[in-house]
């Protein structure tokens, strides 16, 4: 009888703080947007010697602005914050490409989503295109950057979408 009360303590005490764990790692952020480039995403095409060099980064964003114009500022700031101009070379004559991608957190992309390339299935960025709900483009060519924000549903069908080019809206 002892036995069984003090198994019953020890199964509570370790059920308890499992079950408390696993409910915070599902938790959302506390609200605030927060956005942060996904681990090993960054595509870099082309080599300095060549015509031009593109450069794609992928970010998560948690807690994204339910406005379509707050989610292009918050991708703005970003970019502005955190530029990447810098750490791609400038070679006289050759064009740099910039492209950043922002994408929400969904069941099929969890914020510690990571690229896998096993042997019998793969999972890759581009398999979560109905989570892109950002994008930021701009070259040495053309430094006017075009940003487009995405409204979609679950399944990702665009419902609304708004394109700037720099503080322009265009229709």
């Amino acid at each position: 009888m002892v036995d069984v009360k003090i198994l019953a303590l020890i199964i509570g005490a370790l059920f308890i703080p499992l079950s408390l764990a696993g409910c915070a790692v599902g938790e959302k952020s506390g609200g605030e947007v927060e956005i942060f480039e996904i681990d090993n995403t960054e595509e870099v095409f082309g080599k300095p010697d060549e015509g031009g060099v593109t450069v794609r980064r992928h970010y998560m964003i948690l807690n994204p602005p339910e406005g379509l114009a707050e989610l292009k500022e918050a991708a703005e700031r970003y970019g502005r914050d955190h530029p990447i101009e810098a750490e791609v070379k400038v070679v006289e004559g050759k064009n740099r490409f910039f492209h950043m991608y922002f994408y929400r957190e969904s069941d099929d992309l969890p914020r510690d989503w990571q690229p896998d390339e096993g042997y019998l299935s793969t999972d890759r960025l581009e398999h979560h295109k109905n989570d892109l709900i950002a994008s930021i483009k701009w070259s040495d060519v053309d430094p006017q950057k075009e940003y487009r924000s995405y409204r979609k549903t679950e399944k990702g069908k665009i419902v609304e979408e708004v394109h700037f080019v720099g503080d322009w809206l265009v229709e």
